[in-house]
């Protein structure tokens, strides 16, 4: 990460998180080099069936974006640090659907086709024919708790349902309580924690599937 992109990333952590918790974020990522343990929950979306209509936000227009959005694309690299750069090649193998205020990007949730990495896991994978993982989602701050994260993901369903797709795969840090609980609103179902640990160089990582108690 260059240090344009560092201080970059301190001062959204201080908008939206305040000093108290930025500290903590930073001495945890300094810790980070000599031991690092995260749990990261996977959860799951059947596409098979239903329709997913698109929910109506006032004021904010949802489309999927291409290559050619080049402001559309600089709003989204503006808002993920981690994104800089990298959003053009992934629409070559995934999609973008992003939520507009006028012509400012507010929302968006960027998912991948084929393979994908996950940065918390430090891991790469192969997904299957008709799958796809969601990558990130994200609402500015000053539309959040409007409903927006559910219509993005509801116009995603659609999307790929549309083109064919069964399965919408996604995941996020067990301490993430707020994004466990909007995966959980739009119908994810939880599949497996996975236990990362990193000693030094060395990593590893343990798997848990999750049983769902029928009634």
């Amino acid at each position: 990460m260059s240090f344009a992109v560092a201080i970059k990333k301190v001062r959204r952590n201080l908008s939206d998180y305040g000093f108290g918790e930025t500290l903590r974020k930073a001495l945890s990522s300094l810790l980070g080099s000599v031991y690092l343990e995260r749990t990261y929950r996977i959860y799951r979306r059947d596409l098979r069936t239903g329709k997913f209509a698109e929910e109506a936000t006032p004021g904010i227009d949802l489309r999927v974006i291409g290559a050619g959005d080049a402001a559309a694309i600089k709003d989204i690299e503006n808002m993920e640090e981690w994104l800089q750069g990298a959003v053009k090649e992934r629409l070559s193998r995934g999609l973008c659907v992003a939520a507009f205020d006028g012509e400012r990007v507010v929302g968006f949730n960027l998912v991948a086709f084929d393979e994908i990495y996950i940065p918390l896991l430090n891991m790469t994978r192969r997904l299957r024919p008709k799958q796809a993982w969601s990558e990130q989602i994200t609402v500015a701050k000053d539309h959040r708790k409007s409903g927006l994260a559910s219509a993005l993901r509801h116009r995603v369903f659609a999307e790929l349902q549309q083109r064919g797709f069964r399965f919408l795969y996604g995941g996020t840090l067990l301490t993430n309580i707020a994004s466990l609980k909007s995966a959980s609103k739009v119908g994810f179902r939880s599949l497996a924690d996975v236990r990362y640990q990193r000693v030094l160089t060395r990593e590893y990582r343990t798997y848990r599937r999750i049983k769902h108690v029928v009634p």
